[in-house]
């Protein structure tokens, strides 16, 4: 997420503070100016101040990944070359937004962002945002030739992401991130990597304690804490009268945030619709949930499976 001040205004102090219960919650990176922190909303200069203090401040503390806006390759390169300049740990990099390019032409969309920065690029596969899939075989393509170091598969196609897995898995270094929130551990079991989800801006405790117990293969602990985490998402089905579903998202996990004590205000991008009395409530009860499930199923008692 992006906290932003009542004026509008990026609230970088907010930022190190979510930045904080991040880390200190054991995840091993953050991804700064994804989908889930309003990039397409945030004017360019408002993007920058916010790369520009999540690398400085984070940066010595774990990976940090910059998300570069999906325009079309002239702009994202350029975007990719002064995010890159900050030196974070890697750039997440989507297909071009609107028209739907060839194979061919993706290649290409890529190799030229590439030659412009000297940190890893991360694919996002991200159709239903850019209207287009890059699909196993180039993503296979782009890694094998080096242009990319890994893959953000927030298709929500588990098969799909199985098959990128496999596609992939020959390749040493390569990572793979899902954004499927709801088959965290389906995708691990499959050969991912890692999660990069948004209801970790709230529940960090419980992705940090999935991969845990992912690690050491007890896969029914990990379905059992995956089950929890399906429960919390309800978080972000709640009716904001006027309202698009990115703009009801980034109203109740900010009012999430605040009612955590993280940021100050929740506060959306205009013209994004803001919070509501019904927002703020539904966001209490869903805390009150995670507190309860909290104590349930954490801490972890880590037991490998033979």
């Amino acid at each position: 997420m992006t906290p932003l001040n009542p004026d509008g205004s990026v609230d970088l102090d907010s930022l190190t503070s979510l930045i904080d219960f991040t880390t200190g919650s054991g995840v091993d990176g953050v991804l700064v100016l994804g989908s889930s922190g309003e990039w397409l909303w945030l004017a360019a200069a408002e993007r920058m101040k916010v790369a520009a203090r999540a690398t400085a401040y984070a940066s010595s503390l774990t990976h940090v990944m910059l998300g570069v806006p999906h325009q079309g390759t002239a702009d994202s390169a350029d975007a990719a070359a002064k995010l890159g300049a900050l030196d974070p740990g890697s750039l997440l990099v989507s297909a071009p937004a609107g028209d739907r390019p060839s194979p061919a032409e993706l290649v290409r969309h890529y190799e030229q962002i590439a030659v412009r920065v000297d940190v890893p690029l991360i694919a996002y596969e991200v159709p239903s945002r850019v209207g287009t899939l890059l699909g196993p075989d180039l993503i296979r393509r782009l890694a094998e030739a080096g242009t990319i170091a890994g893959v953000k598969d927030s298709s929500g196609d588990i098969v799909g992401g199985r098959m990128i897995s496999q596609a992939t898995r020959h390749l040493p270094g390569f990572v793979s991130y899902t954004g499927c929130e709801q088959c965290i551990d389906a995708s691990m079991l499959g050969g991912f990597s890692g999660a990069i989800p948004g209801l970790a801006n709230v529940f960090p405790e419980f992705h940090v304690a999935l991969m845990g117990r992912a690690a050491v293969g007890d896969w029914s602990g990990a379905a059992e804490i995956q089950n929890g985490i399906i429960g919390l998402m309800d978080l972000y089905f709640h009716p904001l009268p006027g309202a698009s579903f990115s703009a009801q998202f980034f109203a109740v996990v900010k009012e999430a945030l605040v009612q955590r004590g993280i940021i100050a205000h929740a506060t959306t991008s205009r013209p994004l619709t803001q919070s509501d009395d019904g927002i703020r409530s539904h966001a209490a009860a869903l805390l009150e949930r995670g507190a309860e499930l909290r104590e349930r199923i954490l801490p972890l008692r880590l037991t490998p499976q033979p």
